[in-house]
């Protein structure tokens, strides 16, 4: 087979997989298992050891891995890049490709701690739906200069089949999105962890939830205004979700309550990451013009009992919360 034939044949293979992959996004399924098909059959396309797929977050300031194929090239998955920052950051700024044989040496390269394997080439494009990106499909190889202009093709061309996809997803997933602290609404929390997810789910796995409430949360609102008060919402909704897993959830609950969802964690557990979410909160500065507003929070928790219907278990955190309020406030009690 001449040289010519065999491009061709590597060119028919491509869009074979291509289509294939198109086909496949067709197909209900959840946002992070279509996310896991794209990098999976990218990293066959690309013939690389790692592709990765980072999101923009609801505040759209950070890029948050979302998922992987291949080894990571950073010991902690979950390293986050500030918007603008470091060639992910770029792209989702400028909305363009890269394509560098010398990551390392690329003056928009930003260096990180959690970083563990030489980086040689690298490959990003944004995903963009729309006017707007949305995010970055990434490529790295070891070795140097190891894309080329097809590679960048091949990408691209990936990238247009697969955004309006995730955008797709992505708007089903913000419906159950609280458009303030980007935590699970009602709505969200019904349909990550319905009835029978947490009644009738493996009894022999734990399952804990924790209800935080913002103490005299009223006095904010009235010392500083609604403004400040939601930017106080959004940094504790931050903190709560900068305290659980990626398994976890957290769910604006109410006004100013929050439920942490811990699958897999015992009673026992659940204090641990109760109490180093109310130790964070009250030691931080939630407000960047007003360093001397503090507040604290109050947490219920409790750990499912044998098929407990799942608003019985959410009671059962909620009642420890309000002795916790009785109690004193800002502190964590469990349930009986």
């Amino acid at each position: 087979m001449s040289a010519h034939e065999t491009s061709l044949a590597m060119m028919s293979a491509q869009l074979e997989k291509l289509t294939e992959l198109a086909r496949e996004l067709q197909q209900p399924q959840e946002m992070e298992a279509m996310l896991q098909r794209i990098v999976e059959r990218s990293a066959e396309l690309l013939d690389v050891p790692h592709v990765s797929v980072r999101l923009l977050d609801p505040t759209r300031t950070r890029l948050l891995s979302v998922v992987r194929a291949g080894e990571s090239m950073h010991a902690d998955s979950d390293v986050v890049f500030v918007f603008g920052e470091g060639l992910i950051g770029w792209i989702a700024a400028h909305a363009e490709p890269i394509r560098t044989g010398h990551a390392s040496d690329d003056p928009r390269f930003v260096v990180k701690p959690e970083l563990t394997r030489r980086l040689g080439s690298f490959l990003g494009v944004p995903l963009v739906a729309g006017a707007r990106c949305m995010g970055v499909l990434s490529a790295v190889h070891p070795e140097a200069d190891h894309f080329g202009e097809h590679d960048e093709q091949l990408a691209v061309l990936v990238a247009a089949i697969c955004a309006p996809r995730v955008e797709a997803a992505r708007l089903e997933r913000l419906s159950g999105t609280d458009p303030l602290t980007g935590a699970l609404n009602r709505r969200g929390f019904d349909r990550e962890f319905p009835e029978v997810r947490v009644a009738s789910g493996d009894l022999a796995s734990p399952l804990s939830v924790a209800m935080a409430d913002v103490d005299h949360f009223k006095r904010v609102n009235d010392g500083y205004g609604h403004a400040v008060g939601d930017e106080v919402l959004k940094a504790v909704g931050r903190i709560l979700g900068e305290s659980v897993r990626s398994d976890d959830a957290v769910v604006r609950y109410g006004g100013e309550e929050f439920l942490l969802v811990l699958p897999q964690v015992d009673r026992e557990g659940a204090l641990k990451v109760a109490e180093r979410a109310r130790a964070t909160v009250e030691e931080a500065v939630l407000h960047p013009a007003y360093a001397d507003l503090r507040v604290t929070i109050s947490i219920g928790v409790a750990e499912r009992r044998p098929h407990e219907p799942r608003a019985a278990l959410v009671e059962r955190a909620d009642a420890a919360m309000y002795r916790a309020k009785q109690l004193g406030r800002n502190r964590v009690v469990a349930s009986d």
